[in-house]
C-alpha cells in the first residue's frame, strides 16, 4: 500500500517561526556568488533544498531553459530519492508544462538529490503542485525559467506563501547568475579561439592547427596543403565607404571562404583582411583546384553597401604543400605568403605557387624581417623623422624631408634596411600612409609652418586609393596641397613614364609639388625634366661628395645642374652635405638648398 504524502512530509511544532527565520538568515547567505557559482551552484541549491525541506511541504525545485539553437533542458533537484515512477511522472508533467504547443521538441532532463538514504513515494500529478516563476536575462532565450512541486494536500499555514517566493527568489538568482556567468564563459572562450567579427578561428587558433596538422601529417606521412588569401585593395572600401561597410564585406568574405574550402577544411581569419585556410590530405593539384574555387567565387560576389552602391574586391591567393615545399609549420607559411606578394606582384587577383626557384633558407631570413615589419605596423612603430633642408639664400630652414624609422626598443632601423622588403610584400602602400598621417601629426602638434619633403614609392602610384586617403589625411589635419612635396626617385620611376606623367600632371593642378630625388644617378634625367613639371631637382649625393677634390667631374656636373635647372625656373638641393668644405662647394655652385648632417642630423623632433 502507498504511504500518505503526509507521513514523509516533516512534522513542525511550535518551533516553525523560529526555523524559519533561521532558515530566511541562511538564505541570504546563499545569495553570495561569484564565478565559482557555476560550478558550485548545484551544492548551492541542494542547500537551500535541504533547509527548505524543513520549512515547508517540498518535494523539487527545477529550472528550465531553451538556448538559441532550440535545445530544452530540464534540471530537476529532490529533495529525497524519487522512484522511477515518481521520476517518470514529474518529467512528463514539466514536459507537458514547459512545452505548450510544441510538444515534438526534445527535451533533456537531468536529476540530482540531496538526500539518497531517504526516499520519496511514488507521486502521480494528482499528489503535484507547481509554483514556476519566469527570469529576465539579457541571454539570448526564448525561456527561462525556475519553479518548484509542492504538495497540493500541504498545511496552508502563515508564513507559507512568503517562504515560497524567498526560496523561489534565491533559486532564481543562483540560476540566472548560472546561465548569465556560462554564457559569458562561452564567450571568453569562442574569443580566444574565434575572431569575433568573421567567427572564423583567429591568428592564435590557426598556428596551433597549423602546428597540429604538420604533426599528423608527419605521422601518417600523407601531404597537406595551406592557402593564404588577401583581399586586393580592400583599404579602398574602408576609406570610401566606411569601416561599417568593410566589416560587412568580410563577414561576406568569410562565408564565400567556407563554402569554397572542402568539408572538414580549416578557415582563418590570420589578420585584418589576410585569411587562410588548412586544407588536410590535399596535394598540389587540389590545392589549385581550391584556391581558384576563392577566386572566382569572390569575382562573383558584388556586395550592396547602405547607400544601394555594388562594391567588389578581388584576391591573391598564396599555396604551399607540406612537404613538397617545406616541412616545418612556420616555413610553410612564409612560402605561402611570399606567394601572395609573387600574385599581388604579377597583378592581383591570381594565385602562385612555390617554383623550383624559391629558396625556404632564404625566404626565411626575409621572414624573420617580414615578421618584425608586420609588428611594426600593426603596433604603429613607423616613426617620421625629419631633417632640416636650408635656403642657401638666407640661411633659413624652409622644409623638412620626412624619412621613415622603424623604432624598436634597442635600436631604430632606417629605410635602406627594409623599405625592399616593404615593397616586395606589398605592403609599401600601408607604411607610407601610417608614415604620412604621423607626419601629419607632428606638424600640427608642434604648429610647424614649413613645407614638407616626402618619399613616394613608385609602386603607390597604381594603387587607386593612395592619393584619396592622402588627401583625406590632408583634410583631416588642415595641411594644405601646395606645403606638401613628393620626391620620386627617378631610377625607379623610368617603368612608368607615361602613369607618372598622367599623375604629376593631375596633382599639380590641385597645388602640390614635385621633386626629382636623386638627380643624375640613372640615365633619363634629360627626359624627366622635359617631361614632368618638376619643381625640385635634388642632386644626387655621390655627386656632391665628391665635388671637394681639386677639379673634379662632379664638381661640373654639379654646376651644369644647377645652371639648367635655373634655366628651367627648378631649384636645386644637395643632398649630403657633411663638412663645411662641401657646403662651400655647393654655395659656389650655385644650388638653392642644401641637406645633410653639416646643417642637422634626422630626429623625430619637428622644431
Amino acid at each position: 500500500m502507498r504511504p500518505k504524502i503526509d507521513n514523509i512530509l516533516p512534522k513542525f511544532g511550535n518551533t516553525r517561526s523560529d526555523r524559519i527565520i533561521r532558515f530566511q538568515s541562511r538564505l541570504l547567505k546563499e545569495l553570495s556568488l561569484s564565478l565559482n557559482t557555476e560550478k558550485n551552484y548545484r551544492n548551492q541549491v541542494k542547500n537551500i533544498l535541504a533547509e527548505a525541506g524543513k520549512v515547508i511541504d517540498l518535494f523539487f525545485l527545477y529550472a528550465f531553459s531553451e538556448g538559441a539553437n532550440g535545445k530544452r533542458e530540464i534540471e530537476i533537484f529532490w529533495v529525497r530519492e524519487p522512484s522511477d515512477v515518481t521520476r517518470n511522472a514529474v518529467s512528463l508533467m514539466l514536459e507537458q508544462s514547459i512545452e505548450g504547443d510544441r510538444v515534438h521538441c526534445k527535451i533533456c532532463i537531468c536529476n540530482s538529490t540531496v538526500d539518497t538514504s531517504t526516499s520519496l513515494p511514488e507521486l502521480t500529478a494528482r499528489d503535484i503542485a507547481l509554483h514556476a516563476r519566469m527570469i529576465q536575462t539579457d541571454i539570448p532565450m526564448e525561456n527561462v525559467g525556475t519553479g518548484m512541486g509542492l504538495a497540493t494536500k500541504r498545511r496552508r499555514l502563515t508564513h507559507d506563501d512568503a517562504v515560497i517566493e524567498n526560496i523561489l527568489t534565491a533559486f532564481s538568482n543562483i540560476i540566472t547568475s548560472v546561465i548569465t556567468l556560462s554564457a559569458y564563459r562561452r564567450e571568453v572562450e569562442r574569443f580566444a579561439t574565434r575572431d569575433p567579427l568573421t567567427n572564423l578561428y583567429n591568428q592564435v587558433s590557426f598556428w596551433d592547427l597549423l602546428e597540429y596538422e604538420t604533426s599528423r601529417s608527419q605521422r601518417q606521412e600523407y601531404k597537406f596543403s595551406l592557402l593564404v588569401i588577401d583581399l586586393d585593395n580592400f583599404k579602398a572600401i574602408n576609406d570610401t565607404y566606411g569601416h561599417d561597410t568593410g566589416d560587412s564585406f568580410l563577414r561576406d568574405f568569410s562565408v564565400i571562404l567556407k563554402s569554397s574550402v572542402r568539408s572538414g577544411d580549416i578557415v582563418a581569419r590570420y589578420a585584418g583582411d589576410q585569411f587562410s585556410a588548412i586544407l588536410p590530405v590535399c596535394d598540389e593539384s587540389q590545392a589549385f583546384v581550391v584556391a581558384q574555387r576563392v577566386i572566382e567565387n569572390l569575382r562573383k560576389h558584388a556586395h550592396r553597401t547602405a547607400n544601394g552602391v555594388s562594391v567588389k574586391v578581388t584576391a591573391s591567393v598564396g599555396v604551399a604543400v607540406y612537404p613538397d615545399h617545406a616541412k616545418a609549420s612556420k616555413d610553410l607559411f612564409l612560402l605561402a605568403d611570399n606567394m601572395v606578394a609573387q600574385s599581388k606582384t604579377y597583378g592581383k587577383d591570381r594565385l602562385s605557387m612555390p617554383s623550383e626557384q624559391d629558396d625556404v633558407e632564404v625566404l626565411r631570413n626575409m621572414g624573420e624581417k617580414n615578421i618584425m615589419i608586420l609588428e611594426a605596423l600593426s603596433q604603429k612603430r613607423i616613426v617620421p623623422y625629419f631633417q632640416p633642408i636650408m635656403n642657401l639664400g638666407n640661411e633659413l630652414i624652409e622644409a623638412v624631408e620626412v624619412l621613415t624609422r622603424i623604432v624598436l626598443p634597442d635600436r631604430v632601423i632606417t629605410a635602406a634596411e627594409f623599405i625592399e622588403t616593404v615593397e616586395c610584400m606589398g605592403a609599401i602602400g600601408k607604411l607610407d600612409y601610417q608614415l604620412f598621417e604621423h607626419a601629419l601629426a607632428k606638424v600640427r602638434d608642434c604648429k610647424y609652418a614649413g613645407n614638407l619633403f616626402i618619399n613616394l614609392s613608385p609602386r603607390a602610384l597604381v594603387l587607386g586609393e593612395f592619393m584619396p586617403t592622402i588627401r583625406k589625411t590632408m583634410r583631416d589635419y588642415g595641411f594644405e596641397p601646395s606645403r606638401l612635396i613628393f620626391e620620386i626617385t627617378e631610377r625607379d620611376t623610368v617603368k612608368n613614364l607615361k602613369l607618372i606623367e598622367n599623375f604629376i600632371s593631375e596633382l599639380k593642378q590641385e597645388g602640390f609639388r614635385f621633386a626629382i630625388d636623386d638627380f643624375g644617378s640613372g640615365y633619363s634625367s634629360f627626359q624627366y625634366i622635359k617631361t614632368f613639371r618638376i619643381d625640385f631637382l635634388k642632386v644626387d649625393g655621390e655627386f656632391i661628395r665628391g665635388m671637394v677634390n681639386a677639379a673634379s667631374t662632379e664638381k661640373q656636373i654639379v654646376m651644369s645642374i644647377a645652371a639648367l635647372a635655373g634655366h628651367l625656373g627648378i631649384k636645386t638641393i644637395a643632398e649630403f652635405v657633411e663638412t663645411e668644405n662641401i657646403m662651400s662647394e655647393v654655395r659656389g655652385a650655385g644650388i638653392n638648398y642644401a641637406q645633410g648632417y653639416y646643417i642637422a642630423k634626422p630626429s623625430p623632433d619637428l622644431s
